[in-house]
């Protein structure tokens, strides 16, 4: 259930094109959770991943969460290049406290009127999605969301006021597959309970909070009463429990602090939970002094529909477990959604190396085609442009059906 044992193995003598031939090979005939390749971060930069298949080249990041990143949102993977901290416009914010996260919105997307006049100041990113932005601001020692189209450059308005600031490590957030509503987790403020917290439901267009569901539902770790340790599926409009796994994790009894991200695949069937140990606290001490040692960092993968535990992979990395960007232990996805890529260290070494792994393939004939159909095509950005009905595009797309 580890992550395969890659010591000795010599990545320079395999190119893009190897790679792309080694991929349609084993599209067939690898099983499920079968390591298909190795290689190393220049080479994964310099053609490894999109002959695989994947989009995404960026796997390492030097922010920190919360001051230049958030859970949801990196600024390296973003490209964004952070302003200097000692402009005169930002000279009457205690830089202490101002990121460079959030400057770089609270400067170049949030109107002068609302920064200036109206005291808006950005505290975090709460959730992204294509080209919408959730931030997390805070006027007048009190909490409020904001809403950006990057595509546009647009800020589109403030919704969600809270009569209390909440510190960013407290809130998360998801933005649905087709864009339209987002979910927020607030804590509770009229329980006793520490651990207790608030799900609300926000109608983005309208900027409004929706007090009636639709049939969708969603994933949930510890959401039973004194159930610390599991996954509960939760249908959004009567809130009752579908189904639960009582034990996510074997190693520990509960999921706090380890649990980093749970999410659902691109096609809805699996669900995964990321765990990275925390071992002794914060090390980012040690790992300038390399003397760290590696944390433990666990893929669990459930089935969408039973919250069976399927599958874990299990790797080490050299980063500090409580202030590394996610980026530095998250797996990615290639855009087929069949194949798992994840960045990982030998205990021996702290290069950094990646590996993709085989997912099942899961659910109706239609969506085995579609993954199919995705794997002859290098680009994503191809999709859009075949002669294929509408309807048809967004499904290769995995945009939802009802979008």
């Amino acid at each position: 259930m580890g992550a395969e044992e890659s010591k000795g193995i010599n990545y320079g003598l395999m190119g893009p094109t190897t790679v792309v031939a080694n991929m349609n090979r084993q599209a067939q005939a690898a099983r499920p959770w079968s390591l298909l390749h190795m290689c190393s971060v220049d080479q994964w930069k310099s053609g490894h991943a999109e002959a695989a298949g994947f989009s995404e080249t960026t796997m390492s990041c030097n922010g920190v969460v919360f001051k230049d990143c958030s859970p949801t949102f990196c600024i390296s993977r973003q490209g964004i290049i952070n302003l200097n901290k000692s402009h005169s416009l930002f000279s009457f914010r205690r830089r202490n406290k101002f990121t460079k996260m959030a400057e770089h919105f609270e400067y170049n997307h949030i109107p002068a009127q609302l920064s200036s006049i109206q005291n808006f100041h950005v505290k975090s990113v709460l959730c992204y999605h294509e080209s919408t932005v959730v931030l997390h601001l805070v006027r007048n020692m009190m909490t409020q969301f904001g809403v950006i189209d990057l595509e546009t450059n647009k800020f589109l308005g403030v919704f969600g006021k809270k009569n209390v600031e909440f510190v960013n490590e407290a809130l998360r957030g998801e933005i649905s597959p087709d864009g339209t509503v987002c979910l927020i987790k607030i804590p509770s403020i009229k329980s006793d309970n520490n651990s207790a917290f608030v799900f609300q439901l926000f109608c983005l267009k309208k900027r409004e909070l929706i007090r009636r569901f639709s049939s969708s539902r969603i994933a949930a770790t510890s959401f039973l009463r004194g159930e610390d340790n599991s996954l509960s599926l939760v249908q959004l409009d009567s809130w009752s429990v579908l189904r639960t796994n009582p034990r996510v994790d074997d190693m520990h009894s509960s999921l706090n602090p380890h649990l980093k991200d749970i999410f659902f695949a691109k096609d809805g069937y699996l669900i995964f939970a990321i765990m990275v140990s925390s071992g002794a606290g914060c090390c980012c001490r040690e790992k300038r002094a390399r003397r760290m040692q590696p944390v433990d960092v666990c893929v669990y993968i459930f089935n969408a529909d039973t919250t069976q535990t399927l599958h874990c992979i299990q790797y080490n990395r050299f980063i500090c477990a409580i202030h590394s960007c996610p980026v530095n232990y998250l797996p990615i996805f290639s855009n087929c959604g069949s194949r798992m890529a994840i960045v990982l260290n030998d205990k021996e070494t702290q290069y950094d190396h990646l590996q993709i792994y085989k997912l099942p393939t899961a659910g109706s004939l239609q969506n085995r085609c579609r993954i199919r159909i995705l794997q002859q095509f290098q680009y994503p950005d191809i999709i859009q442009r075949l002669p294929l009905p509408t309807r048809l595009i967004q499904y290769l797309q995995f945009q939802p059906e009802f979008a």
